[in-house]
């Protein structure tokens, strides 16, 4: 792996459910499941993790990375395999872009890896709000996205990420191909689309065949598969109960990142997530990745009453006695006694 005297390499798409703001809490994780032989993505998306790994250079071996979403896979092959060509037919992109040259491209799959490469990259950064969406036969669809001055074509990353790839394994096939590949040792990191966090929260169609809850299930048994062969697995998620109780034989950790909390896009919020692992957030014995759980303070009359229960409906608590369970239960695994709450015994 380089040591990145050039400049270093950044995502070089714009993708749904990014994680470049859970990478702090990710990188805890990989430091806390070392030693581990080759990296796994499955879920491949921007890539984020994989590129603040090369960063830090962090990857000693061959990694592999692969997705089910075909033409995603085909934007990542032939950057790699054609990094001139596609640097030249963005540039090309840029010169053309309007609405209406949007739209022609949008329409036309041409014959080349390269074309198709370059095709993705000038789709995703000039389709509205970066977001790659596909309809029931596989077409991109997202509509024109108003920019002054969209980053088109931004060679120098292009380049880096370009070099990053040098002997890295790219392949378009689904999740449950990594329990083909994946060995003892081996550490896999499963970023799925997420479980919906209400009926109207819901977005999968990242590509055609979507993600329901049969998929998360699967998804599960693949974890566990990992699991019981001695992979190192880390997964992210929605903190749902539904996630909760698909994972509830492993370590879930609570993790915060801003999301849009409802139709308008300049509303955001700290929303928790699931970061779940089948090994402990320690190194050298200490924990490096606490659950956060700030109580609410003041918790005298009916209004402070109503904000610990707003505070418990936004942490993805059913009440009170949730949220002491999950108290309990992480005592217990950190090997404190405890006593029934109100008994007034020492834990």
């Amino acid at each position: 792996m380089s040591s990145f005297r050039e400049p270093p390499p950044r995502p070089f798409l714009k993708w749904v459910g990014g994680k470049r703001q859970l990478l702090p809490e990710l990188l805890k994780a990989v430091e806390a499941a070392r030693p581990y032989r080759h990296c796994h993505e499955p879920f491949l998306g921007g890539s984020a993790l994989f590129f603040a790994l090369a960063r830090t250079n962090q990857l000693k071996r061959i990694s592999y990375l692969s997705d089910v979403n075909q033409n995603l896979i085909e934007a990542y092959i032939g950057l790699r395999d054609n990094t001139e060509l596609v640097v030249e037919l963005l540039k090309k992109h840029r010169t053309k872009h309007r609405e209406k040259y949007y739209y022609k491209i949008r329409s036309r799959v041409p014959d080349t890896l390269a074309e198709r490469a370059a095709r993705l990259i000038y789709l995703n950064k000039t389709c509205y709000n970066g977001l790659y969406r596909e309809n029931s036969i596989g077409q991109f669809n997202a509509p024109f996205g108003r920019y002054k001055s969209p980053l088109i074509c931004d060679e120098e990353n292009l380049r880096a990420v370009a070099r990053t790839f040098s002997g890295v394994s790219i392949e378009a096939r689904g999740f449950v191909s990594v329990l083909e590949v994946a060995k003892r040792g081996d550490l896999v990191y499963l970023d799925p689309p997420y479980h919906p966090l209400s009926e109207t929260a819901d977005f999968t169609a990242y590509s055609k065949s979507g993600f329901p809850e049969n998929a998360q299930r699967e998804l599960r048994d693949v974890f566990g598969g990992l699991a019981k062969r001695g992979v190192k697995v880390i997964l992210s998620n929605s903190m749902t109960d539904f996630t909760r109780r698909l994972y509830k034989d492993y370590f879930i950790y609570r993790v915060f990142a801003n999301r849009v909390v409802n139709s308008r896009s300049d509303r955001r919020a700290k929303v928790p997530e699931a970061l779940i692992t089948n090994f402990p957030m320690t190194v050298d014995g200490k924990r490096i990745l606490e659950k956060n759980i700030p109580l609410p303070s003041g918790i005298n009359g009916g209004i402070e009453r109503m904000l610990a229960k707003e505070w418990l409906i936004q942490n993805n608590y059913r009440d009170i006695a949730d949220l002491i369970d999950e108290l309990v239960a992480e005592w217990k695994a950190q090997g404190k006694r405890t006593a029934p709450v109100g008994t007034g015994g020492q834990s």
